[in-house]
């Protein structure tokens, strides 16, 4: 099964989640059985949740962005004309929800590759790797980073900035037969007013709204080939942090928006907080799930987890090694308005574990993952390379404080290890988030924070009562 990489926005991609339910028994180390309809009921789920969450929203704006004129002419127009008006807003709904649901399909498609992938062996490479490996050619020497293609080989950032050849090199095809020959370089073409408008909006790289003249917009599909290419803006490097000039890390700088939608009012990481910090979409549905009383965040680093706590939480209680870090994450937290409601730590979560009498209601843990390398790893050991200690370990400290533990793992993190981290005979909730059609992390939940659970434990609180 081959995956999709689609792209809303660089800076803004739509945020979907998939989430299983398992139960850790005797037998899940030699295999996981899903339920037959879970394919089904996942898909309709996450559908939903989505569109609850975020649907009326994005046809809101993409109405007042195509029909700017609405505003003022619904005031003053007639029954005939509030007709009209109705009857293009049905059409835009329709074109819209077909957009994205196109964009969600792919992903789910994705999120079925890599959950039967996570649940293979711990040293299984993944099936689809090793396959097409050998076919790929990407050249890795890049001297200019700003001219950097292969920075967007591996997701959903900007394919239309490559040329012909680096998509052959990306699907891994031939980009030539016979001897090679020297290409000539075409000259641009002069670009009218409505072409520059349209290059610089960040609508889905698979179907492209045109600006059309006449009131009916018309929603063009790739199946036509006539892919319109994105110029790429160049960043001034004045701009961007000295540390961060460089091929490898210049690709996080154009994500920025996506980790904090604050950013340009004065948001600080160090250059490890760059690939390590939790994008603010997933933040907030994590906040959101963990929602109550006090919440501990036990890695909390430059505060991206604990920025969004503090939104649905009490009290948060933010746990870091690295005083660099945690005065950055109180600094962000000041940008975002909610210092206030978080207490900073400067000490080691183990040992505050252990130490402390506070008993909060749920914690996170966030734990190092060992830098951008884990990426080239297929299975993801969580075991062995979790930073400072195993997954196992980890929740043993956690488990002194509360028995509701939520856990942020690499993409490419064992199921099996995951499951196996709830109690025999526990169940535990594990969730893949998707960042367009591109997998970024998976949060794994525990105790009452399982879903299933929260009724009969309500139930069973009235009963006490």
């Amino acid at each position: 099964m081959n995956s999709h990489y689609l792209s809303t926005s660089r800076s803004n991609p739509q945020f979907y989640t998939f989430s299983q339910l398992f139960e850790h028994t005797e037998s899940t180390a030699n295999g996981v059985q899903l339920e037959s309809q879970w394919k089904d009921q996942t898909q309709q789920t996450a559908w939903i949740e989505f569109w609850q969450r975020e649907g009326h929203e994005l046809l809101e704006q993409k109405w007042h962005k195509h029909y700017p004129e609405y505003k003022q002419q619904i005031e003053e127009a007639t029954a005939a004309e509030r007709a009209t008006w109705e009857e293009l807003w049905q059409q835009h709904a329709s074109k819209q929800s077909e957009h994205f649901w196109h964009i969600f399909t792919c992903a789910f498609e994705n999120y079925e590759n890599d959950l039967f992938n996570g649940l293979g062996d711990v040293d299984q490479p993944l099936s689809n790797v090793n396959e097409h490996l050998a076919d790929l050619n990407i050249d890795q020497g890049v001297e200019n980073p700003e001219s950097c293609d292969e920075l967007y080989f591996s997701a959903n950032d900007d394919p239309y900035s490559l040329d012909e050849e680096q998509q052959l090199k990306l699907l891994g095809l031939p980009t030539s037969f016979g001897a090679p020959l020297a290409r000539k370089q075409r000259k641009p073409k002069p670009q009218s007013v409505s072409d520059s408008e349209s290059d610089s909006d960040n609508d889905s790289t698979l179907l492209i709204m045109s600006k059309d003249t006449d009131k009916d917009l018309a929603l063009h599909s790739v199946q036509s080939r006539s892919i319109k290419k994105k110029k790429r803006q160049k960043v001034p490097n004045g701009r961007i942090p000295e540390f961060m000039q460089n091929s490898t890390m210049l690709k996080y700088w154009f994500k920025r928006f996506s980790l904090f939608s604050r950013f340009d009012r004065g948001i600080l990481l160090d250059h490890e907080s760059w690939f390590s910090v939790t994008p603010e979409k997933i933040a907030k549905q994590t906040a959101l799930r963990l929602s109550g009383d006090i919440v501990v965040d036990a890695f909390c680093g430059c505060g991206g987890n604990a920025i969004q706590f503090a939104n649905t939480c009490e009290r948060v209680i933010a746990i870091d090694i690295d005083a660099n870090k945690l005065a950055m994450a109180k600094h962000n937290a000041t940008i975002y308005g909610v210092a206030h409601k978080i207490e900073f730590i400067h000490a080691d979560f183990m040992q505050f574990a252990n130490s402390t009498r506070l008993r909060p209601n749920v914690v996170f843990l966030s734990p190092p993952w060992g830098g951008p390398g884990y990426q080239k790893q297929a299975t993801f050991d969580i075991e062995q390379h979790l930073l400072p200690l195993g997954a196992t370990q980890l929740m043993q400290h956690a488990r002194r404080l509360s028995d509701n533990i939520g856990i942020f793992l690499p993409r490419s993190s064992n199921i099996k290890q995951v499951i196996a981290l709830s109690h025999v005979g526990g169940q535990c909730e594990v969730e893949h988030n998707y960042l367009d059609t591109r997998l970024v992390a998976i949060t794994a939940y525990y105790g009452s924070l399982v879903k299933n659970q929260q009724p009969e434990e309500k139930t069973n609180d009235e009963s006490t009562k």
